[in-house]
């Protein structure tokens, strides 16, 4: 029996951890019983919660869509992974999927194989200090700016923790 979610509106970073879990292994399922289009939902899900996961661990808003985005990038920028990058990107793919039903199954597996290679070094991100970051360009602004709240961000503007809002200075 799977663990039982938390209470409607109470989900912390471990429950965001284990739901990510849950996902990814429900991807799986759903892919070897051909149901495409759940798996493509499932793997999109557990990578958003991994990233979910983090942001409410450094005190970002994550509750949309446009936010999951924002974190994935973030993350790669900050922590000078690309791959992170990648499976943000693919992970999204792997959602409008499940809306459209464009991808083939080797598409839907390469989705699930780049999450689950992902989450255990996403839980390590989640379960230390943000590193130290100076956002350099618009994007790296946009994405704090929507994950913080601060509309006061500048090109050249620090952070000895990432913009963590959960960190002490």
């Amino acid at each position: 029996m799977a663990t039982p979610l938390p209470e409607f509106g109470n989900a912390g970073p471990n429950d965001h951890t284990e739901i990510s879990r849950r996902f990814l292994q429900q991807a799986k399922e759903e892919l070897g019983k051909g149901d495409q289009l759940q798996a493509s939902e499932k793997a999109w899900g557990a990578l958003a919660h991994a990233l979910k996961a983090i942001a409410q661990s450094r005190g970002w808003r994550h509750q949309g869509h446009n936010h999951v985005i924002a974190i994935g990038y973030q993350i790669a920028r900050e922590s000078s992974r690309s791959d992170i990058e990648l499976a943000t990107n693919h992970a999204n793919i792997l959602h409008q999927n499940f809306y459209e039903n464009f991808a083939g199954t080797r598409v839907i597996q390469g989705g699930i194989d780049l999450v689950e290679t992902l989450l255990p070094d996403l839980d390590d991100i989640r379960s230390t200090t943000p590193r130290p970051f100076t956002i350099e360009d618009g994007d790296d602004r946009g994405y704090l700016r929507l994950l913080t709240g601060d509309r006061s961000l500048q090109i050249g503007d620090s952070s000895p923790v990432g913009f963590s809002l959960s960190h002490p200075l």
